[in-house]
């Protein structure tokens, strides 16, 4: 959830962004803390006993706008690696779902704390037996194999896993929710933010079941600052963090942290964490980097965490012609934190996009067959920056949002970027973007073991409801192409009204740890359920799926 808390708030943000370069400090140095609140846990059905109950008023979660609002769309033409056909001729097809259930919907938000809201920022990961979905303000256990909530599975409120915590992570339930698998120690990772205290609540399972018991922290990672949309990922090294922190006074506005996780998986209660906030110029503002996240094989000891952005020139600037991926380096030194270096790398260019839809910032932008026109979020990369390691070269995946026609109809820009051990270079892209007048966007996507790439995301138009797809590559495919064609997880049937413009601010598609090869992808969508309700009344789904070539 991008939020905000009034519009006072919003101009000592705005003034902060004015600040000139000179002002800035010319150095970034780490910070560093420990939490300042730990404690072990009972199990979730232990601790939901003891919730009080939670009444909430429909409402939107607002957002803070990075600087820039209202900058024109600078390019207006197609987009150069745009894929305008959904499946090419020979293509291995991608395949139909394995498993596809219901996941939470506002309608469970009204039963379980009383009230609804938008967006629902739709989040999820998978471990050896369940699957794990958190939404905007309740989350559940699965099991993976029948779709069905597991036996004190929830739902729950999201402070539930705070319960008998105390402080801010107990009282607050105020999302922007985070759960991975850690698949190298087996724990599962919660987070959600109390930003009016600057706080990220993190709990760790004990064990591999996600119903706890939990350690759990209060990390003030943001001192008198608002930690907005906080992005978490699992490294060998460290769990790693990135934010965007209003106000900011000195001009600093995205940050990236790191927390130890040696020290977390061993309980402890001092558990530190390393953090540096990066400089934010009216025409270089890295806002909305992503930390990354690890599946599959850990690389060597000592890899760095690399954090990414995908990097409009013509908006974020500084108007070098360059469109591209911009990387940094963190390593982390949880012994003498003041070691810890966070290096900025050569960008690596790309073909152009332009992430100015609509005019950017314009919230009314994705269409729908009546109801409100939808917010594309094309202003900040989208989740995860996913991770694989392999014998001859690491890969990262990410994603993002573009106009793909030049005319505000929106596709997904994706990238593998490649290290082989002479640093981070552009492997193959596309942006995919059939051309049928639909809208594609929100979208995540993941690598399988062979090197395959699924691609989750929304689509909706004049013509077709707000629904879920995905589309896949094989790993010897064309580069740059999304080849297999397009499989509807599930078809919407209603639209969204009166709801803000908001969608969610992200979606994820992860992989499988038991396989390697099994994609989980989890996305919101609109249907009509028979109530007559099409405002603060979005659904989500769930889905599996694995390519032919992966065993």
């Amino acid at each position: 959830m991008r939020q905000k808390t009034g519009v006072p708030f919003v101009l000592i943000i705005m003034a902060a962004w004015l600040v000139p370069a000179a002002a800035r400090p010319a150095e970034r140095r780490p910070t560093a803390g420990k939490a300042v609140k730990h404690d072990a846990s009972l199990t979730l059905s232990e601790m939901a006993a003891s919730m009080s109950g939670q009444r909430i008023v429909d409402r939107e979660v607002n957002p803070l706008r990075p600087p820039g609002s209202g900058k024109p769309d600078f390019i207006g033409q197609p987009d150069p690696v745009r894929q305008s056909v959904a499946q090419l001729p020979g293509a291995t097809l991608t395949p139909q779902p394995l498993v596809n259930f219901e996941g939470l919907s506002d309608d469970d938000n009204a039963a379980v704390i009383g009230g609804r809201l938008v967006p629902p920022d739709t989040e999820g990961d998978v471990g050896p037996t369940h699957y794990v979905q958190w939404i905007n303000l309740i989350f559940a256990v699965y099991d993976k194999s029948t779709g069905t909530i597991v036996p004190g599975g929830g739902p729950f409120a999201g402070n539930t896993i705070w319960a008998r915590f105390g402080g801010p992570c107990e009282a607050n339930n105020d999302g922007d929710p985070i759960v991975l698998y850690d698949h190298l120690a087996d724990r599962w990772l919660f987070s959600q933010f109390s930003p009016f205290e600057g706080i990220q609540c993190v709990a760790l399972s004990k064990t591999g079941d996600p119903r706890g018991p939990y350690d759990r922290w209060a990390f003030e990672v943001s001192p008198g600052q608002f930690n907005d949309y906080p992005k978490l990922g699992v490294m060998p090294e460290a769990y790693y963090l990135s934010l965007r922190d209003f106000p900011s006074g000195d001009g600093d506005f995205a940050s990236a942290a790191a927390f130890d996780r040696a020290a977390m998986l061993a309980g402890d209660p001092a558990a530190t964490f390393v953090k540096f906030s990066l400089p934010c110029l009216r025409d270089n503002c890295p806002d909305g980097i992503q930390p990354p996240h690890l599946e599959g094989p850990a690389p060597a000891a000592g890899t760095p965490g690399i954090f990414s952005r995908a990097w409009d020139d013509d908006y974020q600037g500084p108007l070098t012609g360059t469109d591209g991926y911009r990387l940094w380096r963190f390593v982390p030194d949880f012994v003498t934190p003041a070691s810890s270096t966070f290096t900025e790398l050569p960008i690596v260019p790309s073909a152009g996009f332009d992430s100015t839809m609509c005019g950017f910032f314009k919230r009314g932008c994705v269409t729908q067959p009546g109801g409100e026109k939808l917010d594309p979020i094309d202003e900040l990369q989208m989740y995860r920056a996913q991770y694989r390691h392999f014998a001859t070269h690491d890969s990262l995946v990410i994603n993002t949002t573009v106009d793909a026609t030049g005319k505000n109809v929106a596709g997904v820009r994706w990238a593998e970027l490649r290290n082989s051990g002479g640093g981070w270079t552009l492997h193959q892209e596309g942006t995919f973007a059939p051309d049928d007048g639909h809208h594609r966007w929100m979208g995540s996507a993941a690598m399988d073991k062979n090197g395959n790439i699924a691609l989750g995301y929304s689509i909706s138009s004049r013509e077709v409801f707000p629904s879920i797809r995905y589309t896949s590559r094989m790993a010897n495919d064309p580069p740059g192409t999304m080849p297999g064609g397009e499989v509807e997880l599930v078809a919407g049937s209603d639209v969204q009204k009166k709801s803000f413009s908001r969608w969610g601010d992200y979606s994820t598609m992860s992989v499988d740890s038991v396989d390697g090869c099994t994609f989980w992808y989890t996305q919101e969508y609109q249907a009509d359920d028979g109530d007559g309700r099409q405002d603060f009344d979005f659904k989500t789904r769930i889905g599996a799926f694995k390519l032919p070539d992966c065993e």
